[in-house]
């Protein structure tokens, strides 16, 4: 039992004179980084000078983008259209075809930077459209986790809405150059005449409605009138009543898709919203009279670093 308490002891003495040990290495470091700052002063000052100048002409210098994020509902079956003149403008912007961009901003042509586009996944709204709609997504998740199948960009075009989020540059030319991008996007002849001939359509599906819900009205005042006339017909009567009453929900129901539709397909790219000029996201928004000192300061630390760890390896491999 001696024994063991000994040994006990000494493993305990042992961990103190380790900890002990480390304390004295990070104090010895610690003393180490003041000791090399306090002799290197007049160059850590000069940096950081230097730095904040450096950090004055780039803020003064710097080309501001702004966010702006647009939500828009692609009509006519054209998803696929919208992402691939999304892509093949963003080409053009990486490339710098200054000839292709300025037919579709002018005086603007190098101002905006490449647009993110994304569905904004609702896959309630989707299933709520019809019962195909069900069938269609039950299938297609089959062989998919339904949580990546959602997020798959090969899904997109079974959503309603989507977001582009597109940065230019300064705040003034925002709104002609959102005008000007989506003028081109809905300026395709095919789409356009789909836009033609639905409206056409819409309009006439919607007079129509207007007509059969006055035959109902009128229906059902006729009714009434011979309910109030004759009692032997007002039983008879009651389920036809209920039958047009029915039938002028289900018409006025169809009436508000209608106008809904009209609404919504009014461009083969109809915007629903905008939010111009919205400071962009950083991860660290650092203002550049402090990042740059700190960079300056750091890669003059650095390179001390690097050299004393050589000549500390050089006396360790002599010492061998």
């Amino acid at each position: 039992m001696a024994q063991h308490n000994s040994s006990e002891e000494v493993d305990l003495g042992y961990l103190l004179k380790k900890s002990n040990d480390i304390f004295k290495s990070i104090a010895r470091g610690i003393f180490k980084v003041i000791d090399f700052f306090i002799k290197n002063i007049i160059w850590v000052i000069l940096l950081i000078i230097l730095g904040v100048v450096i950090g004055f002409y780039k803020d003064y210098n710097a080309k501001k983008f702004y966010d702006n994020q647009v939500i828009v509902i692609p009509n006519f079956e054209s998803v696929d259209y919208l992402y691939d003149k999304v892509e093949a403008i963003n080409s053009k912007i990486t490339s710098n075809d200054t000839i292709f961009l300025k037919e579709i901003f002018k005086e603007n042509v190098g101002k905006m930077g490449k647009i993110e586009i994304e569905p904004i996944v609702d896959v309630y709204n989707f299933i709520s459209q019809s019962r195909e709609n069900i069938d269609i997504l039950r299938i297609l998740a089959q062989n998919q986790d339904f949580s990546e199948y959602i997020e798959d960009i090969s899904t997109s075009k079974y959503y309603k809405y989507h977001r582009l989020k597109i940065p230019i540059e300064g705040s003034e030319s925002s709104q002609k150059i959102i005008s000007d991008l989506f003028d081109y996007l809905n300026s395709n002849e095919h789409f356009k005449n789909y836009q033609q001939i639905f409206s056409e359509t819409n309009s006439y599906e919607i007079q129509k409605h207007y007509e059969m819900i006055t035959q109902v009205d009128s229906m059902v005042k006729s009714m009434y009138e011979i309910s109030g006339i004759s009692s032997n017909v007002s039983v008879n009567n009651t389920s036809d009543q209920h039958y047009l009453i029915e039938r002028k929900r289900l018409l006025i129901e169809d009436l508000y898709k209608l106008k809904m539709a009209q609404k919504d397909y009014f461009s083969s790219i109809k915007v629903v919203n905008v939010d111009y000029n919205l400071e962009p996201e950083k991860f660290l928004n650092i203002s550049n009279k402090i990042k740059y000192p700190i960079i300056l300061v750091s890669l003059f630390s650095l390179v001390f670093f690097i050299i004393y760890l050589f000549k500390s390896l050089r006396k360790f491999a002599e010492l061998e």
